[in-house]
């Protein structure tokens, strides 16, 4: 069946929706999940698999009102603890015919309250406080046919536990009894879930108990305003003068109405269906819009949580083009002075075009006496690129870490972070610098792998070259001012025409974009691998399209349209 099947489906999705951040509304939005959760398990499913089953009416309602006198006096026996002790009902007592047991079986209705049966002419159950979530069963023959009559505990009670119970069995209730007084009929808490009875188009009576004879009038004309407003005009109104009760019991003649009213809605299988299918639709129609109020939580959650690490992205992109950027800045004294020495003026790019002979012995010493090698410049070029590299990755989380300080939903996630220390971020920068530079190297000698160039790269050599190559990289002048220009810009021109003699000025091209882009796809790489612990933080949540979707084929399915 299709209105089973959309509401199963919508439970589903229901079940895997999480509110993890602490938002404005968050709160709400988790209990209205739960609640949702429960009311399909507790009344929905079970009702609409089993439309023929006893009508289920809840008695509630404010503390003291005597609504456990009041179901007493409809079986015309002490079945429930009545007393001065506030509170008093903490099991709530499920009555029944004895040929209708089976129909409140766990698995049947409120299946996530523990079941505990008593024999039909026990006594009424001591309250305690340690069992509050227990459903006592009890046959009762006086329990009219097709009905079950539950006692629950008070909407207003002191204790949370026994409020959030009385919620819970409202929800699963098919028709109310709701029980107040002439001092408590006005009070808000009782009056939210009326307002909510009337928009599940729930049958609710209203029993106005232990009236003084000379307040009849004027309370019951105040409490009828007050049903109108609430759109419960049509509700019952029974009012009870306050009297001794013989027994303990109100008398059946003050009782009547109710009864009456109960019979009107069971005393058939087409009136008990009635009632049934039409607080089932209200109550499913009631379920969908609270399902939509959730599905907006969850958007804004999920808006949240996408933003969250898309600042990581944007901070990740930011560090990298910053580097890109700083490239000419690596040229700056140590490194020039060292490229200087490996070789000599800016004259080798005129002597370069007369063969390599003139570098070779330039590299070996054989002009000046003393070998010449180019591990300083590396190691100089290396210093500054991990310097830079290191200052980034400190930019970068703290960037992240600002942003989202800024945000409440984010702040808490962002403090559970344990924050990168100095040396963590030096040795990141140090690992992309070495494993780049090694890269490169390996990139130089593998591309003198054919016999033409062979002679010319042993001639001068892989790290020579190597550095070269790392020379014209990093040759843009942007970022340096005054001499530095210049210098930077003649060593690079001697570089790009070493590297042009061995290899050939589209080679040199090539290598040169490859070991950029390798440069910085190795520095976005141990980034995002840094950001680990913030991606480990943020919250998962299910796509809210899901819900959504589940949302509209029940819809769909129970007449309402898509929205």
């Amino acid at each position: 069946m299709e209105e089973y099947d959309s509401l199963a489906a919508l439970e589903q999705a229901l079940n895997e929706v999480s509110l993890p951040l602490e938002m404005p509304g968050a709160s709400l939005a988790r209990e209205t999940r739960e609640r949702s959760i429960r009311r399909l398990d507790d009344h929905i499913l079970p009702r609409l698999k089993n439309l023929d089953a006893p009508l289920l009416c809840v008695v509630g309602g404010s503390t003291g009102a005597g609504k456990s006198t009041l179901v007493n006096s409809l079986v015309g026996k002490q079945v429930s603890a009545s007393s001065a002790r506030r509170p008093t009902t903490f099991r709530p007592l499920l009555l029944h015919r004895a040929d209708d047991a089976h129909w409140f079986e766990p698995d049947r209705i409120l299946p996530t309250l523990p079941r505990r049966r008593v024999s039909p002419d026990a006594p009424p159950s001591t309250p305690e406080s340690t069992s509050v979530y227990e459903l006592e069963l009890r046959a009762n023959e006086q329990v009219p046919v097709g009905l079950a009559i539950l006692d629950a505990p008070d909407l207003d009670s002191v204790m949370d536990e026994n409020r959030a119970l009385a919620r819970q069995l409202l929800d699963a209730a098919d028709l109310w009894v709701f029980v107040t007084t002439a001092a408590r009929y006005a009070d808000a808490v009782p009056w939210r879930m009326l307002k909510d009875a009337a928009a599940r188009k729930i049958s609710v009576a209203v029993v106005l108990n232990r009236v003084p004879s000379s307040a009849v009038d004027e309370v019951r004309d105040d409490l009828s305003r007050m049903l109108n407003e609430a759109d419960l005009g049509s509700a019952p109104l029974i009012v009870i003068e306050e009297a001794p009760l013989p027994g303990g019991l109100i008398s059946p003649d003050k009782l009547a109405p109710l009864a009456n009213w109960l019979t009107s809605l069971t005393d058939t299988a087409a009136s008990r269906a009635e009632t049934a299918r039409k607080t089932l639709r209200g109550s499913v129609l009631a379920l969908l819009d609270n399902c939509d109020q959730l599905e907006e939580s969850l958007i804004e959650q999920a808006v949240v949580i996408t933003d969250g690490a898309a600042v990581i992205d944007a901070q990740v992109d930011a560090a990298v083009r910053r580097v890109e950027a700083q490239n000419a800045s690596l040229l700056r004294g140590e490194v020039l002075a060292r490229w200087q020495e490996v070789v000599g003026t800016a004259e080798l790019s005129r002597r370069i075009d007369e063969g390599v002979s003139w570098m070779k012995a330039r590299i070996t010493g054989f002009l000046t006496g003393k070998p010449v090698t180019a591990q300083p410049v590396e190691q100089a070029i290396g210093e500054g690129l991990s310097a830079l590299l290191t200052q980034e990755i400190a930019a970068a989380h703290d960037g992240v870490r600002a942003v989202w300080a800024q945000s409440p939903a984010m702040r808490g996630i962002e403090r559970r972070v344990e924050p990168l220390s100095a040396e963590t971020m030096a040795t990141i920068g140090q690992r992309v610098t070495r494993q780049w530079q090694r890269e490169l190297l390996q990139m130089v000698s593998d591309q003198a792998g054919s016999k033409k160039l062979s002679a010319r790269f042993l001639a001068i050599g892989v790290n020579v070259l190597g550095v070269a190559l790392m020379i014209v990289i990093f040759a843009s002048t942007g970022g340096l001012t005054g001499a530095e220009v210049g210098v930077a810009g003649a060593t690079s021109v001697v570089a790009q025409r070493l590297l042009e003699s061995v290899f050939g000025d589209q080679a040199v091209t090539a290598m040169t974009k490859q070991a950029h882009r390798n440069l910085l796809d190795r520095l976005r790489t141990a980034l995002l691998e840094s950001f680990e612990p913030f991606n480990e933080e943020i919250p998962s949540i299910p796509d809210p399209q899901e819900l959504h979707d589940a949302v509209q084929r029940a819809r769909k399915t129970w007449g309402e349209g898509a929205r």
